[in-house]
């Protein structure tokens, strides 16, 4: 039995003890419902493991052979292919749909791009105080979740940063604080006590509450007494004080705080609440934790970055990066593709109809393990591995940490990794052999 980290949400928890014999897997301890659902997809009934290619509207089992060169056949008849996904990939993946995103010509973008890189775009003009999962075991005292629920998204982070003693609070829960800002009453509730603070604010009423912070911080007397966004003023001062008290506090941001709005940017003026609050502060700092559901949603920023000199999405001309305003919505809304890559992710599913249905009008690739809506619809489906079992790599950590992810078992027929397949697209697409 060993230790490995698990792959089955961004928290990637390094603790999880697994016995195997190489060929299966017979004991898995300490994985959530996350995690054990992410392990049993290598024996679940939705598992891919062999190529298949739209044939007279009905996918049919093909050889690699077939499937590459029919993908190879797509591609090359494309003037503006589409890459999307890799966030369930490794850094590795991401680099190399990055360089065949540059070979054939294309725009790459990941599910970051529509989650919590909004946050990271708007930091590279204003700044931004991030923190670790560690940071907050050892040193936090207060917690905030707004918009986010972690308990059922991501349901080990509570029990690892609010429950945790660490080494500069041996008291652990008895001494954090617990804030919760959310339209909704979520199951994340279930785990305040007596001390915390649970606000439910009125739906997109968040953008009221942050003004008022920016315009009260560090001044509690003048908060209006009729109350704020459904929120009494007795529970704003307490807030306030929180915010400018704790020695060391941290925001984690949902995607409930990340939807668009036509009048205000609330991502900005989060961000210059952020601000102000750490330049008032009085013992110590408030910090953000970005929550991002796939398991390497980070990732693709960090390689984008090392890469390229950019972060986020990337788009060839020529082989050579170009400037462009484009993200992933305007590309698909307007249409300006002509058949689409699809890696690890379920955009049928995920994205407004608006959108899917466009994207399901043009040619599709999908490189996944498993069936999905995004499945039914596809041209070609490419199989690969199940990344952090079924083959290793590097990824980031919900809190930007790094953590290699390390292979358990063989693949089933010998199918490749998601870095292997796309080198192979590569190959074949410059003519080279498989």
């Amino acid at each position: 039995m060993k230790r490995y980290p698990c792959s089955g949400c961004s928290l990637l928890c390094d603790d999880i003890i697994v016995k195997s014999d190489g060929l299966f897997i017979d004991k898995i301890i300490g994985a959530c419902l996350k995690g054990k659902e992410r392990f049993d997809q290598v024996s679940a009934q939705n598992r891919i493991t062999s190529p298949l290619i739209r044939k007279n509207n009905e996918l049919i089992n093909v050889s690699w052979e077939e499937a590459l060169a029919k993908t190879v056949e797509i591609i090359k008849n494309s003037s503006a292919p589409l890459l999307y996904g890799f966030s369930n990939v490794t850094c590795e993946a991401q680099r190399a749909g990055m360089d065949l995103a540059r070979e054939i010509n294309g725009f790459i973008d990941s599910n970051a791009s529509i989650c919590q890189g909004k946050i990271l775009n708007k930091a590279k003009s204003q700044g931004i105080n991030l923190t670790t999962i560690t940071e907050i075991i050892n040193k936090g005292d207060l917690i905030i979740l707004w918009g986010a629920n972690p308990a059922e998204t991501i349901p080990r982070l509570l029990n690892k940063v609010l429950f945790s003693r660490g080494k500069f609070r041996m008291t652990g829960r008895e001494i954090k604080t617990l804030v919760i800002i959310d339209p909704v009453k979520t199951a994340s509730f279930r785990v305040m006590g007596v001390r915390d603070l649970a606000l439910i604010i009125e739906p997109d009423k968040d953008i009221e509450l942050i003004q008022m912070l920016k315009e009260e911080c560090c001044s509690a007397d003048s908060i209006p007494s009729g109350g704020v966004a459904g929120i009494d003023k007795s529970d704003l001062k307490r807030l306030l004080l929180h915010l400018t008290g704790a020695e060391n506090g941290v925001i984690i941001l949902g995607q409930g705080v990340l939807q668009p709005h036509a009048d205000y940017d609330l991502i900005e003026e989060l961000l210059d609440l952020l601000q102000l609050i750490n330049d008032r502060q009085v013992k110590g700092r408030i910090s953000l934790l970005l929550l991002g559901g796939h398991f390497n949603m980070a990732g693709f920023d960090h390689v984008a970055l090392s890469s390229y000199g950019v972060s986020g999405k990337l788009q060839f001309e020529n082989k050579k990066l170009v400037k462009s305003e484009d993200t992933i919505v305007s590309k698909i809304n307007k249409e300006n593709f002509d058949c689409s890559i699809i890696v690890g992710t379920d955009p049928i599913s995920h994205l407004p109809h608006s959108l899917s249905s466009k994207l399901a009008r043009k040619p599709l690739i999908l490189i996944d393990n498993h069936s999905s809506a995004t499945s039914r619809i596809a041209d070609v489906i490419l199989p690969t591995s199940i990344t952090g079992i079924e083959s290793s790599g590097l990824v980031y950590r919900i809190d930007q940490v790094p953590v290699e992810l390390k292979k358990i078992l063989n693949p089933p027929n010998n199918i490749p990794s998601d870095e292997e397949l796309l080198n192979q697209l590569i190959k074949k697409f410059n003519g080279g052999a498989k």
